[in-house]
């Protein structure tokens, strides 16, 4: 969904330009296929780090005590619970949900009856910050897991090697939070 919404934007909505490039009457268009992509962006992230925490739950399946066990579950709540909080988020961020795109259409703005939320950033934030934790015990989780596995020292190092290479995804997750926070 992702990719199709970045093809569609860049091929029929001006993308790739600056905002003040963007042609009048492909504004409303241009903001549509933002939130498509924010959407999209939301459940794969979403179903991504669910889809990682499902396989580390059968990792530990027997092996672990209840305490890995049940972390992996309310990891694996948690990321499905803030997916779908701010997915909703985004559907009721204006009422009618199209006056979320259709603002940017001058006739629209001015006849329409509609309410948005006015300042969105507190949402932003809350989902960074959200995305930056589920990034870091999806990083960490197997990390600590497989420190503790019975296997020999070389390759549990290379393991925690490849695991960790995650961190560079939560480093990025805490920068975008961290612009989101300073906006």
């Amino acid at each position: 969904m992702f990719t199709t919404v970045s093809v569609v934007f860049t091929q029929r909505a001006n993308g790739g330009r600056h905002v003040w490039d963007v042609k009048p009457d492909l504004r409303s268009y241009a903001v549509l296929c933002m939130w498509l992509a924010q959407f999209s962006f939301l459940i794969c992230s979403g179903c991504t780090k669910v889809s990682i925490l499902f396989f580390y739950r059968r990792l530990v399946t027997g092996t672990y005590s209840k305490k890995w066990y049940w972390c992996v579950w309310f990891a694996i709540a948690f990321t499905i619970v803030y997916t779908v909080a701010f997915c909703i988020m985004l559907l009721v961020d204006c009422r009618p949900t199209k006056a979320y795109w259709m603002a940017f259409d001058i006739k629209y703005a001015l006849t329409a009856d509609y309410t948005c939320l006015e300042d969105s950033n507190v949402i932003n934030t809350t989902a960074g910050v959200c995305a930056a934790i589920s990034d870091l015990y999806a990083v960490a989780l197997p990390c600590i897991i497989t420190w503790h596995h019975a296997v020999p020292k070389r390759q549990r190092i290379a393991l925690n090697a490849i695991f960790c290479l995650g961190f560079v995804v939560v480093a990025a997750s805490g920068v975008r939070t961290y612009w989101l926070i300073s906006k």
